[in-house]
């Protein structure tokens, strides 16, 4: 596993978890164990030093002490402990026994036993430490009796039942480490099966992943699913761009090559004016259609890849507008165009700068080249929508294609120009941006296109016709 992966990182960081717990339960294990042991020895330990204490015995001048030789004997049945001891006066006299042995705790007087650890001799030792009252002839107080072990047994004591304990913690957290392997590789297997159904698609698959991920991952496969919808929807745009011009392109070639070889056949006497009007009516179409196309394939584009903006909505109608008069009077014509605008005289909203040009112009471009009079393009708002009306005093639209219109190369059949895809291209690009576009029929006659833009648009992502 490389250092870098989620896996590695899994593992490590189970591991120094499993590490220190491991580190603590033996610490724990090896305290409660060696406090078992104690508490197995003490009652010896404790029973060995009020058997001594019971056979002191004051007389007038002295004071005398039969050792239990028994219990020295049963403390020290293991063969491996050393055995001490020390018996003191009611002063802290010393009367028999290892005179430094318990020397740092302070004597009792009363009738309690307490057990100690300490070192003696540089040994590690338990002790037991008892008080009794004696009363003789000279008198009498509390003799304190000091009983103390080296460790060795209880440390023999100590390791076996840690060692039972221990072992099988220890084969536990062995079989947990290779449980968290086997649970981070499975946890792991629905990426695998994505990455290796991924694989085996061909570049043109961009159908979504099937479901059946666990829930962390289920962000991610959406993600990917709603990338490749985006992307599927992109390439279907381009590729019906591509299909279109191909298919709509041969009809005004194929003009253009008839009557240019029959203008080669004609006799030298036979004018050449009518041809010449038909090569450049086709060629008309054809650059006609090619620009659409082009600005449907940039429309698409920015649908995917352009960010929205501020716009200053009067500002970017009146460029517009200004660029279209510069094309039609190069073209010797010269319409009248006005604008409306009071609300939005100051205002700005949020949307994509190229689509608003691309589709102001498309809009106006039709109702120079279809309708007639003077066209007015008036500016509104209202609540969260954006409102463009373009006015003309045109024929409008023909009942029997007006429910038709919006789809793609469909025209009046009495215009002799145009390509069918303006209001189309208009209408999908609309509606992605989550707009909607009206065609009103106007009491003073002419047509009004009507688009209403939401202020904050929320693109969405199919792009199909």
């Amino acid at each position: 596993m490389r250092r870098n992966s989620i896996k590695f990182r899994l593992f490590l960081y189970s591991s120094v978890v499993l590490s220190v717990l491991s580190v603590l339960s033996g610490i724990v294990v090896w305290q409660v164990t060696a406090r078992a042991a104690d508490e197995a020895y003490d009652g010896v330990l404790g029973a060995a030093a009020l058997s001594i204490s019971e056979t002191i015995s004051i007389g007038d001048n002295s004071v005398s002490v039969d050792l239990p030789y028994a219990s020295f004997a049963i403390l020290g049945t293991s063969g491996k402990n050393r055995i001490f001891y020390r018996i003191v006066d009611p002063s802290g006299k010393l009367v028999t026994g290892n005179p430094v042995l318990g020397i740092e705790k302070k004597l009792l007087a009363e009738d309690q036993i307490v057990f100690f650890d300490s070192i003696y001799r540089d040994n590690k030792i338990r002790v037991s430490q008892v008080a009794q009252y004696h009363q003789g002839g000279g008198g009498g107080g509390w003799f304190n009796v000091f009983v103390g072990e080296t460790r060795e047994t209880r440390d023999q004591l100590s390791r076996r039942l840690a060692g039972f304990v221990l072992f099988p913690t220890m084969l536990a957290i062995v079989l947990a480490v290779l449980l968290l392997v086997l649970a981070i590789r499975s946890s792991f297997q629905p990426l695998r099966r994505i990455e290796k159904m991924l694989k085996k698609r061909s570049p043109a698959d961009l159908s979504p992943i099937s479901p059946g991920v666990p829930t962390e991952v289920e962000a991610l496969v959406d993600t990917i699913n709603g990338f490749m919808d985006r992307l599927n929807g992109t390439l279907e745009g381009l590729r019906r761009v591509s299909a279109d011009a191909a298919h709509q392109l041969r009809t005004p070639l194929a003009a253009i090559r008839a009557v240019s070889e029959l203008a080669l056949d004609a006799s030298p006497n036979q004018p050449f004016d009518d041809y010449i009007r038909r090569i450049h009516s086709n060629a008309v179409t054809a650059t006609e259609l090619v620009n659409q196309l082009m600005t449907e394939a940039r429309l698409l584009h920015s649908l995917e890849t352009g960010a929205n903006e501020p716009v200053d909505l009067l500002h970017t109608t009146n460029r517009v507008l200004s660029r279209i008069r510069t094309e039609c009077w190069k073209a010797h014509e010269l319409p009248h165009i006005s604008v409306r605008s009071d609300r939005l005289a100051n205002e700005t909203f949020n949307f994509n700068p190229v689509i608003i040009n691309e589709v102001l112009k498309n809009i106006v471009d039709n109702a120079i080249k279809h309708g007639k009079g003077p066209i007015t393009v008036i500016l509104s708002d209202r609540a969260d929508q954006v409102i463009i009306q373009v006015c003309d005093r045109g024929p409008g639209i023909p009942v029997e294609i007006r429910g038709r219109v919006f789809e793609r190369f469909v025209k009046n059949p009495d215009e002799k120009h145009g390509s069918g895809l303006g209001l189309a291209i208009v209408h999908q690009v609309i509606q992605s941006c989550g707009g909607e576009i009206r065609l009103n029929e106007r009491k003073s006659g002419g047509l009004e296109v009507e688009l209403r833009l939401p202020r904050w648009p929320v693109v969405r992502t199919n792009h199909g016709a």
